[in-house]
């Protein structure tokens, strides 16, 4: 009998299908901390604890103007509470878009999806967050 392949499995392969893709062509690599952190906001990879900084630091990358080596020098994350180490809920908000909408032919294209997949995620938790 055939195995269904999970939408968490197909988000996980296009995740390191990018970042191969990053590591390998340097123009890429410029949004990869968007990519990195929308990918564990939509991927419930953070845990409850850290969840509400994780959106900040998007937001603070998206909108705020911050790198990533900026937020390195100035913020300390929680060891070994960052990751959800519990079940994770791929349906806890009503995305619009996913990894899976990202093309890859090039640099262009991949950093504006990245981007706009970014700001999508960002304005959905933010949303549906200021519903409860």
């Amino acid at each position: 009998m055939e195995r269904k392949i999970t939408i968490e499995e197909l988000w996980k392969q296009k995740f390191y299908d990018c970042l191969a893709i990053e590591f390998s062509i340097p123009a890429y690599f410029e949004v990869h901390h968007l990519l990195v952190i929308t990918y564990m906001l939509q991927a419930d990879g953070y845990s409850p604890a850290y969840f509400p900084e994780a959106v900040k630091l998007l937001e603070d990358f998206l909108y705020e103007g911050v790198s990533p080596k900026q937020w390195n020098k100035t913020n300390q994350s929680s060891a070994g509470g960052i990751e959800n180490r519990q079940q994770r809920n791929l349906d806890r908000f009503n995305w619009e878009t996913d990894i899976l909408s990202i093309r890859t032919e090039d640099a262009t294209s991949y950093c504006q999806d990245v981007r706009n997949w970014a700001e999508n995620v960002l304005r959905i938790i933010k949303r549906t967050n200021s519903k409860v």
